[in-house]
């Protein structure tokens, strides 16, 4: 089985990209994790953004459980991206 890619888009332009492993494979929520964490901070590195104090943790962590409870990646992504914009508002570029 093939890793399936996920888009995470953040707002403002920003996108988290990741290969999360088909169900198949224990989830590794340490390693999505990471690799969440590395993304978010690369996306907003390369959009020339400071994020929040604890916003990486705190999206990474909503994805990461929504997924590991069984939610689609699509409702992860919509609901975590939904909820850090509401919890840590980024001024305009």
């Amino acid at each position: 089985m093939t890793p399936l890619r996920l888009r995470i888009l953040l707002g403002g332009g920003l996108a988290l990209a990741l290969l999360v492993p088909p169900r198949a494979v224990a989830f590794d929520a340490d390693r999505v994790m990471a690799f969440c964490q590395a993304g978010f901070m690369a996306a907003m590195t390369a959009a020339s953004r400071t994020p929040p104090s604890g916003m990486a943790d705190f999206t990474c962590r909503c994805f990461v459980d929504r997924v590991r409870a069984g939610r689609s990646i699509d409702d992860a992504t919509a609901v975590c991206r939904a909820q850090a914009a509401a919890r840590f508002p980024l001024p305009p570029p």
